[in-house]
């Protein structure tokens, strides 16, 4: 299949394709990062009597991934999705820098500012992420190509998530821990110009209420209250502070044993999150998550990958907190033992396009949460004293294909079903809910706990009820990838689309648009894997 016509060398086309894989590779490396050097942080700041810290070392980056992407994708449709990818580059550039520098706070609440200063740094990825998603879907024309495009940013995961792991601990235990986020803030200056030079200028097509006047690559707005209009602000506020408030309620609670203000403010993050649902429904003109969104394949879709990834982010954060406080591996050791995750995650993601051009999309997505569930068992009936090459070891191959399946599949789901003006969104709608599903489920697992701990004063115990919690959650995505492959099979269903028993329409104001259907066989051409969940 031939390269899209906006990139005209190979050579384009692979900074184009590198940009947006290390978008991919330092999310994911952002969140590992944290884990193998936990404790020697918490030591650093005077806080190992402070370890449920370690918690929002994870959380908080993740909490502002998966939040602030909601409205990074609309962003990036409205204001140039190159533009908000380069300003995504610079802000992570900044706020690594910034990370790395509160190593120099002597207070005693400098593990609060280190933890303000990793959730500002996750914003970054938050517009890189899905607005390189955006760029690629964009571009690329449903077929072969693109999916072995997204194939390639899809290893960013595991490769990312093993590399983060590995690199912070080496710099952590051998030389100085803030080199790690320093090396970030480099990197990112590295990606944004490799982005910059290599990503041409795309003429987007744009929903027709949308004028000419204000929305262009070098955009000028004229009129304030149309911009504002088309943001859609009052769904961006209720939406972030809804997500924010609701995920910090359930880190914070188990800390301050449920407090009256905590309760209070678990109360108004609900009310604010029904009401920006009801706001996108019902009375904003331009809503962040346009009426097509909520059909029942993709929202069994989005589900799936919710739970998944959650659960995932329990036994990543358990995985490495059993490794170092319990097996009292170095933070070297436990990194390597994230080793095989890299090459099984490039494998995975070599042979995901040959896959899914062989199957449905339900019976992927129902085969990553299978996956997903069966990690989440194997840690927790993982003895302490035994060898790493047993049960640890054989988690690996099942989480890497839960990783490089499941992302990829739910992307290219929404990328071929979203028309081109809106691939932001699908962009930013699977990383959201990747991102932030690994924040809050890990904040529930965290809670469950420290609950469990407080009534046993057993620590391994509650780390392996906080274990069956995930696996509660991952079974649950198991029945509803379940219904899905029901769904698809009754209705014949076998490309990417929703289904045929649904409409294929995007409805914009009091206008209907209609979008051509993607053909079974875009599907059946390869597939691709990309997270994140997290969100």
């Amino acid at each position: 299949m031939p390269r899209p016509q906006y990139i005209k060398s190979l050579p384009q086309e692979i900074g184009v394709v590198t940009s947006v894989f290390l978008a991919q590779f330092l999310t994911q490396s952002g969140v590992t990062m944290s884990l193998t050097p936990m404790n020697i942080v918490l030591e650093a700041f005077n806080a190992t009597d402070n370890a449920s810290a370690s918690v929002w070392f994870m959380g908080g980056y993740s909490l502002t991934v998966g939040t602030f992407i909601l409205i990074s994708g609309r962003l990036g449709d409205l204001f140039g999705l190159k533009k908000m990818f380069l300003f995504g580059w610079g802000w992570v550039a900044t706020w690594s820098l910034i990370c790395g520098f509160s190593a120099y706070v002597k207070s005693d609440k400098a593990v609060i500012f280190f933890i303000i200063c990793r959730a500002f740094q996750g914003i970054g990825f938050a517009f890189a992420l899905p607005c390189g998603l955006g760029l690629l879907g964009y571009m690329y024309e449903s077929g072969e190509r693109k999916n072995v495009v997204f194939g390639i940013i899809g290893a960013g995961g595991p490769t990312g998530a093993t590399m983060g792991a590995v690199m912070a601990a080496v710099i952590a235990q051998l030389g100085w821990w803030p080199w790690c986020y320093w090396a970030m803030s480099i990197t990112a200056v590295v990606a944004g110009t490799i982005g910059y030079i290599s990503i041409p200028v795309l003429d987007l097509k744009k929903p027709k209420e949308i004028s000419d006047d204000y929305l262009a690559e070098d955009a000028k707005f004229r009129n304030l209250r149309i911009i504002l209009s088309e943001v859609d602000i009052l769904g961006s506020v209720t939406g972030v502070c809804g997500l924010v408030l609701f995920n910090f309620c359930w880190n914070q609670g188990p800390v301050t044993d449920w407090t009256a203000y905590v309760i209070v403010l678990l109360v108004v993050s609900v009310m604010l999150i029904v009401l920006f649902f009801w706001l996108e429904l019902k009375y904003v003109k331009n809503p962040l998550l346009h009426k097509s969104i909520f059909k029942v394949k993709i929202g069994l879709v989005l589900v799936c990958i919710s739970l998944g990834w959650g659960s995932f982010g329990i036994w990543q954060y358990y995985f490495f907190n059993i490794l170092l406080n319990f097996k009292h591996y170095t933070p070297i050791s436990a990194s390597i033992t994230f080793l095989p995750l890299f090459c099984l995650g490039i494998c995975a993601s070599t042979l995901c396009s040959k896959i899914i051009s062989k199957t449905r999309p339900s019976y992927i997505i129902c085969f990553a949460t299978i996956c997903f569930c069966c990690g989440d068992i194997m840690l927790s009936v993982t003895p302490i004293d035994q060898s790493y090459f047993r049960l640890l070891f054989g988690q690996m191959f099942l989480l890497a294909w839960g990783m490089d399946l499941s992302f990829p599949a739910a992307s290219i789901i929404l990328s071929d079903y979203l028309p081109p003006h809106h691939q932001g969104m699908a962009g930013s709608l699977v990383s959201t809910v990747v991102n932030y599903s690994v924040s809050l489920f890990l904040a529930i697992g965290s809670l469950v706990e420290s609950e469990v701990k407080k009534k046993t004063d057993d620590e391994l115990y509650s780390i392996r009820q906080a274990l069956h919690f995930a696996i509660g959650i991952s079974g649950c995505g198991v029945i509803f990838s379940v219904v899905f492959v029901f769904l698809q099979k009754r209705d014949n269903d076998s490309g990417t689309k929703v289904g045929n028993s649904e409409s294929s329409s995007i409805v914009y104001s009091d206008k209907t648009e209609e979008i051509e259907e993607t053909p079974a066989a875009a599907l059946e051409t390869g597939a691709a894997n990309l997270n994140n969940g997290m969100a």
